[in-house]
């Protein structure tokens, strides 16, 4: 076979895909910057593209690399009349090259995505009202009593923990990989020879291995228990055993909070968690009776419209929305980094912050809540479905300068600030990561194990950086995320 041909081949691959990459992270940055209020193109904007770009040509690279490696170590190994000989060393190094650079441009993409979920805005929003306490002395209704802040920190721990959730095990796909490619055999295709054997046999020739056969044969085999992995936990494990992201919304319902979540100057996502029961923090015999009404249908369903089990919203607000939100949260920030005085420090420093952090709670929890209930006079909402086409570019028309709108979603859209909505990205990146590693060593096994010990410090890190923005963001004491 001309080797002329191949690579003009590839080359027309690259160009026309990359081509069509570039257009799709422009529409990712169009939308990004109307969901980000920007009025024009910024330098922030251009950066903005030059990330999206890089993801996108890192998954182009990666998809035509892949499919040339396995035509190539197809045709080879299964030719009766020799018309295809292995590529050579100058040809598997500038295979090599490419598979350097879209790990590169897929490590930025990880950075990207690591700093945008580290730092969203998020709020917990209390929807208890507190109980009449009864006077003791005349058994008349005097005070009201304290809400209990134990069910916002039990929420706030809840996502906390999904913040890693992933739809494939790491252990049972690295351990599944290396189990095929090393105990099976199948590392033996990679050589440069046209024997197909799964077992090495002394008696018979074996030239040395070929990189781009390497590479074919760990990515399909780590694709494919992937995607076999994927599908088990999407349409058996999710619907029978359990569903993390819809399990934290149920347990938003039981505890009588929604969370709203912004990716976005102008964009995000809610969770509305008001019971319908009116209130939560109740004994177990009252959660129990609460809990039999709903399953004897005898109370409101749990949407946010009347008559409607829909939950969770994409959310296109108004800029004065983000505007107040901002202005409370940049006032208490002002006042706790402010200088202390000598008389200052100290304890009653401390005490101090704390303080105004109860009071910028409580005003942002009265604010997004008469939001919600549609109470403010110059802030209002629609909930609406989006048009086939919104839904397809994943872009919103509607203009929210005022009036913003709530897109009826799948239940599982705010799962896109979470590992659990990025499985693609993280899948990939594995891929890449253990491919790199079986080049430079030629070892399956020890591929196998730095990969898995990526994946703990990719998610140590990410949970460490989200435990940190969940305390600032939602005014929670971070000694209480455990």
């Amino acid at each position: 076979m001309d080797q002329t041909k191949y690579n003009d081949d590839m080359s027309i691959a690259m160009g026309v895909l990359c081509a069509l990459g570039v257009l799709y992270a422009g529409t990712r940055t169009w939308a990004w910057s109307k969901r980000a209020g920007k009025l024009g193109i910024d330098f922030v904007t251009l950066v903005k593209f030059v990330l999206h770009s890089c993801g996108t040509i890192s998954d182009v690279f990666f998809v035509v690399n892949l499919g040339a490696a396995f035509w190539w170590i197809v045709f080879f190994k299964r030719q009766d009349v020799v018309f295809l000989l292995p590529q050579s060393t100058d040809e598997q190094t500038g295979f090599v090259a490419f598979l350097a650079v879209a790990f590169t441009l897929k490590c930025i993409e990880m950075i990207h995505m690591f700093v945008v979920q580290a730092t969203i805005d998020i709020f917990l929003i209390d929807w208890e009202r507190p109980k009449p306490v009864m006077s003791s002395k005349d058994g008349q209704k005097s005070e009201e009593g304290a809400v209990s802040i134990w069910r916002t920190y039990f929420v706030a721990n809840e996502w906390n923990e999904i913040q890693t959730c992933r739809k494939i095990n790491p252990i049972l796909q690295l351990f599944t990989t290396v189990f095929f490619l090393h105990v099976v055999g199948f590392q033996y295709l990679a050589s440069a020879d046209p024997y197909s054997s799964f077992s090495l046999d002394s008696s018979q020739y074996r030239s040395g291995d070929s990189r781009v056969f390497r590479f074919a044969l760990g990515a399909c085999v780590f694709l494919i228990i992937g995607l076999i992995q994927w599908l088990f936990h999407t349409l058996f494990y999710e619907r029978f055993i359990c569903d993390e992201v819809r399990e934290f919304v149920d347990l938003c319902s039981m505890a009588n909070i929604s969370v709203f979540i912004m990716q976005n100057a102008q964009y995000g996502y809610y969770i509305h968690g008001r019971s319908v029961h009116g209130r939560a923090d109740t004994d177990m015999k009252d959660m129990y009776n609460q809990l039999k009404r709903e399953e004897d249908n005898l109370c409101g369903h749990r949407g946010l419209l009347p008559n409607s089990e829909q939950q969770t919203f994409r959310a296109a607000l108004p800029k004065r929305l983000r505007t107040q939100y901002d202005r409370v949260l940049n006032t208490l920030n002002m006042q706790t980094n402010q200088p202390a005085s000598r008389m200052e420090r100290g304890a009653g420093k401390a005490a101090d912050s704390f303080l105004k952090s109860l009071e910028a709670y409580a005003v942002l929890n009265r604010f997004l809540s008469a939001f919600v209930d549609h109470s403010l006079r110059d802030l209002d909402y629609m909930v609406k479905d989006k048009l086939l086409f919104e839904s397809i570019l994943d872009v919103e028309f509607e203009d929210t300068t005022e009036k913003g709108f709530f897109y009826n979603d799948s239940g599982h859209s705010f799962d896109a600030v979470l590992f659990y909505g990025n499985e693609t990205t993280l899948m990939i990146f594995d891929i890449l990561f253990f491919s790199i590693v079986d080049l430079l060593a030629q070892n399956f096994v020890l591929a196998g194990c730095l990969t898995y010990l990526m994946d703990l410090i990719l998610a140590e890190i990410r949970d460490s950086a989200g435990k940190k923005n969940l305390a600032k963001k939602t005014l929670v004491d971070e000694r209480f995320l455990i």
